[in-house]
């Protein structure tokens, strides 16, 4: 029976730590001045004392990027003589198998890997004492090594597999980064491709990892140790990573023990990983290609699809090129496989989007329905993040409501939109425009399952399903967040203009609390009509309800134009004209006529494209002064709607309103009806 000493080659490790321990000393040195030594020397005088979390915060995680350097280093040089022949030949050549070879050098790369991470641990635990800027545990230190130790470890196996899957240094190097950052990739660009073609898919929820509890910097080996993501490293997660990194020893022993010893310098050694790597590589070219083209013609269908077979062609040359090391690849014999492959990626960008199983169709029964969720905020689904970087568990399940009825609404709106999109009357590349809504569907099953669905829909054509849910408690209370701002105290409030510099501030604390309850009063009055015109008009001011305590719980709302009880108090306490903008403080108004299709480019780094589409509107229709009448400039500013701006979702817009401030600001704004009375 082989002894377990004779698989550790004491003149092979001793070798291979004489020629590559430049990597470990370097490694040392990196850490030690990432860590112990700012932990020691940094001045930070008048700066109180920081309280660590990890090690690795003393440098904002730079120093985990170390993980993604020396271990790769160290496992590409000592296995470098894996891809030339002279080196190959002369180490399997000697009297020992090929496990106990690997073993020799896997031990050298541990030892490279590894020793610095217990001397910086040790090191940081002995001048504990000494770091007056900094106060952390023990725990903390051992926590580090531990860390370091495996996600070197995992790096590193992960490298030494690549080195021995293919022949050729550079292009080991490249996939070993590539690959790690694969799930990144694939999952972007798979998410952008999937929403292009099927109708309802909530690119957000998918996106922001709330899907599979996941984070994308989470699932990405390359970002998440790299410390993209600020969430600190479980033991779960940790175990994880030691799993992955024992399966890809094993399979590297197996597959080394398999390797053709005249594989050195060949691109790929073993013929089943060719098709997985073209495909790969071809997925990629043409995601890019097709997304990249699409982008530039307005999501042009046409130009997606010429851009996934060019790029796809494009990615499949490169590859055969690779392989072949040379240009010369058109053959017969290349041109018939990659017919093979491009039909392959066909497949693998079709079937995701084909619908089967009924994605688009399906709405479930309401007896199958434990809750629902209806939200027109997108901000809902995006990743929070506290003032110190750290992510906020958002945690979706709290938007779901159990409300029979107002599930039933929810149902029946999704069953409409369903119907309309088998009838072709709805498309999932819906622009916006001021007749559409965007919102999110979404539905918690008795079974456990979730289903999400996101639409862009055309409000004069559902208002009769949007309807009963907007002027639901649970949605205005949901919506506009009444519970947050019931719940938190409010030590004054700002009334604020987002174009003059007029602001008020409300100290008194009678006053602040009949504002905030002619505020909400207001919210949970306001018809569906109320909210839709709230959504294009130009609120009065805004609203800041302000924390002293805790800043997260500060709240911003508006003072919406139907607010009639709150503006009557405002009136009554003399605050109404301090804030809102009335004729007193513009010194001009202009209208012109919006005219579609004429042709009009933005120059490239406009300073206002508002302005300059008003003066090409002008120029084309002329226009019409409005003279120093309250009542006409009143008028405009009762319906006086949002910016405008150069694109399609403006194009309806009849008027255009370009007011000149008292102090000198030029806003344009677009109008419904023409004043009467103006010629």
């Amino acid at each position: 029976m082989t002894s377990i000493r004779s698989y550790f080659n004491k003149a092979i490790i001793r070798q291979d730590l004489k020629q590559y321990g430049w990597i470990g000393i370097l490694y040392l040195l990196a850490l030690l001045f990432f860590i112990p030594f700012l932990m020691l020397f940094a001045v930070r005088e008048g700066q109180p004392v920081q309280q660590l979390n990890s090690l690795y915060e003393v440098t904002n995680r730079i120093s985990l990027v170390l993980l993604l350097i020396f271990p790769v280093l160290a496992g590409t040089f000592i296995f470098r003589y894996l891809h030339a022949k002279a080196p190959s030949d002369l180490y399997h050549g000697l009297p020992i198998t090929r496990s106990q070879l690997l073993t020799s050098h896997l031990c050298s790369a541990l030892v490279l890997i590894t020793v610095p991470v217990w001397i910086t641990a040790v090191l940081s635990a002995l001048i504990r004492p000494y770091a007056d800027y900094y106060v952390y545990d023990l725990t903390m230190v051992w926590e580090f090594g531990i860390i370091y130790t495996i996600l070197g470890l995992f790096v590193c196996a992960f490298t030494i597999l690549m080195a021995i899957c293919f022949g050729q240094t550079l292009i080991q190097m490249v996939l070993t980064y590539g690959l790690l950052f694969t799930p990144a990739w694939l999952m972007v660009l798979g998410i952008m491709h999937i929403r292009q073609f099927l109708f309802g898919f909530h690119d957000y929820y998918f996106e922001n990892g709330y899907s599979n509890l996941f984070t994308l910097e989470k699932v990405t080996p390359l970002l998440r140790i790299a410390g993209a993501s600020r969430e600190p490293f479980g033991w779960f997660e940790l175990t994880m990573y030691l799993v992955l990194s024992l399966l890809f020893l094993g399979l590297g022993y197996f597959l080394y023990r398999k390797r053709d010893g005249a594989a050195a310098s060949q691109t790929i050694v073993y013929r089943f990983l060719t098709p997985l790597f073209i495909v790969l590589v071809m997925l990629f070219c043409s995601l890019v290609g097709g997304l990249y083209l699409s982008g530039m013609r307005d999501n042009s269908r046409v130009m997606l699809m010429f851009g996934y077979i060019l790029g796809g062609v494009f990615g499949y040359l490169v590859v055969q090129m690779v392989l072949h090391r040379t240009w010369l690849v058109f053959t017969r014999k290349v041109l018939v496989h990659g017919v093979i492959y491009m039909i392959t990626l066909a497949a693998i960008l079709y079937i995701p989007v084909s619908g089967i199983g009924g994605y688009e169709s399906r709405v479930p029964e309401q007896a199958d329905v434990k809750s629902v969720l209806y939200s027109d905020s997108y901000l809902s689904f995006i990743n929070k993040y506290d003032s110190s970087g750290q992510r906020i568990d958002n945690n979706i399940s709290s938007y779901f409501t159990e409300d029979k009825e107002y599930n039933a609404a929810v149902i029946k709106l999704h069953e409409a939109i369903v119907e309309k999109h088998k009838e072709g009357k709805l498309s999932e590349n819906e622009e916006y425009s001021r007749d559409t809504l965007g919102f999110t569907i979404g539905y918690e099953l008795n079974n456990g399952h979730r289903i999400l669905r996101k639409y862009i829909v055309k409000i004069s054509e559902f208002g009769d399903y949007l309807k009963p849910l907007m002027e639901s408690t649970y949605y205005k209370e949901l919506m506009y967040n009444l519970k947050g701002l019931n719940e938190s105290e409010t030590s004054s409030i700002e009334v604020y203009n987002p174009y003059l510099n007029k602001q008020i501030k409300i100290n008194e604390p009678k006053e602040i609390e009949k504002l905030k309850k002619l505020f909400i009063q207001e919210i949970m009055n306001m018809s569906y009509q109320d909210q839709m015109d709230a959504r294009k008009q130009e609120e009065w001011a805004g609203l800041h309800f302000i924390n002293i305590e805790n800043r997260n719980n500060n709240y911003y709302g508006s003072w919406e134009k139907s607010f009639a009880e709150l503006e009557a108090w405002l009136e009554k306490k003399g605050y109404a004209d301090q804030v809102r903008m009335t004729p007193s403080d513009i010194s001009s108004m202009t209208i012109t006529r919006n005219i579609n299709n004429t042709g009009f480019v933005l120059e490239r780094n406009a300073n206002n494209p508002a302005l300059d589409y008003y003066a090409y509107m002008a120029k084309l229709a002329g226009e019409t002064r409005v003279t120093e009448d309250m009542d006409k400039e009143n008028i405009i500013l009762n319906q006086q709607y949002f910016d405008v701006y150069v694109d399609k979702s403006r194009e309806d817009t009849p008027y255009l309103v370009k007011v000149t401030l008292n102090n000198k600001e030029v806003v344009i704004w677009s109008l419904e009806d023409f004043p009467e009375g103006l010629q």
